[in-house]
């Protein structure tokens, strides 16, 4: 997709929804304007300026948490994401790149303002092979560093969860016991770094 689309949600969020919603507030406030009591004036007025400020939250946490907000940025990896396990099995772009913690959650939503800046600022990959071979790797580190952890990977492979990576068996054999992952330490990401982006990349450089 076009920067267009991008620049066309934040016009919306931040002109036509607060122009939409000052217009309903000010036409109330009229009529409390008229028929109300100064004290009743001014609680209006910070309530309407708190509802307002709310939506927008509301509006911008959901609307840049869905995976049609992720590709517009990132439309090169729409065909291998939803070919994917994970994106068969209707796992989102948030579930595992917007921490569910509060502290997590507001790191990465700021931190998205200012990649929003980047993308429109400065070169950005616009095919497949592009983002493969010049910026995997250093999108990867970033995603490890700031928005994609382990607990991520264990709110549905973790002990006690719908796929436990304990039990997963290959060919009648249980690989996590297999390699000792606990034993040696390992980390989801040692052995499955191309899980869901770089697989077909890889698959291609294996023939």
């Amino acid at each position: 997709m076009k920067k267009n689309s991008i620049v066309d949600f934040f016009k919306i969020l931040f002109v036509e929804v607060p122009s939409m919603l000052f217009n309903i507030v000010r036409i109330l406030m009229g009529v409390v304007a008229r028929y109300g009591k100064t004290g009743e004036k001014i609680g209006f007025f910070v309530v309407g300026g708190v509802v307002i400020i709310g939506v927008l939250l509301v509006i911008g946490i959901e609307g840049s948490s869905t995976n049609a907000f992720c590709l517009q940025c990132h439309p090169y990896l729409a065909k291998e994401f939803y070919e994917s396990p994970h994106g068969k099995a209707g796992v989102t772009c948030a579930d595992c790149h917007i921490p569910k913690n509060i502290v997590g959650f507001t790191k990465v939503k700021l931190g998205g303002l200012r990649e929003t800046w980047i993308y429109l600022t400065q070169p950005h990959p616009t095919t497949y092979k592009d983002w493969y071979d010049h910026y995997k790797v250093k999108w990867e580190k970033l995603a490890y560093k700031d928005n994609l952890t382990e607990s991520a990977c264990l709110q549905c492979h973790g002990a006690g969860k719908e796929y436990p990576y304990m039990k997963v068996k290959f060919e009648g054999i249980n690989i996590h016991e297999a390699l000792k992952v606990k034993e040696k330490g390992l980390s989801c990401f040692d052995c499955h770094y191309n899980f869901v982006h770089g697989y077909l990349g890889w698959r291609e450089k294996m023939k």
